[in-house]
């Protein structure tokens, strides 16, 4: 497994890989410069990954007043997903939301890019995973 920790001014980022799982796990802000700057970062993972990849991204230490993602910031990771979806076929992306405002904001999320065919889906809780995704996160 593979980790590492990314720290920004106002927040900081866990990046856990197991195979084709890529955990990632934010703390303190989370803004449009912290989500495409890891962005950038998972492009490398991703690369060597030569299986679909699942993008597990866990937010369940933020507070709505820690998330200050943009309608602007959001659509350049719809569009980077896209890239991920048209380079890795079957990719899948979770998004781990128990606070009732980033649930939804992430629902949005989903909503978005049902259209695009995009395995995109928002749990309210690490347990919701299917197993063999949980059995591949850091303990």
């Amino acid at each position: 497994m593979m980790r590492k920790t990314f720290d920004f001014d106002v927040g900081r980022a866990e990046l856990s890989v197991n195979d084709n799982v890529i955990y990632i796990k934010t703390f303190g802000l989370y803004t449009d410069e912290i989500a495409l700057e890891m962005t950038q970062h998972l492009d490398v993972v991703i690369d060597n990954i030569p299986e679909a990849p699942i993008r597990v991204w866990d937010s369940c230490e933020l507070s709505s007043e820690n998330f200050k993602l943009t309608k602007q910031g959001i659509e350049k990771i719809i569009n980077w997903a896209k890239k991920i979806k048209d380079e890795k076929p079957g990719s899948q992306a979770y998004f781990i939301a128990h606070e009732p405002l980033i649930f939804g904001i992430s629902r949005m999320y989903e909503l978005q890019v049902s259209d695009e065919k995009m395995d995109v889906i928002v749990l309210k809780r690490l347990t919701d995973l299917p197993q063999k995704i949980q059995e591949k996160l850091p303990r």
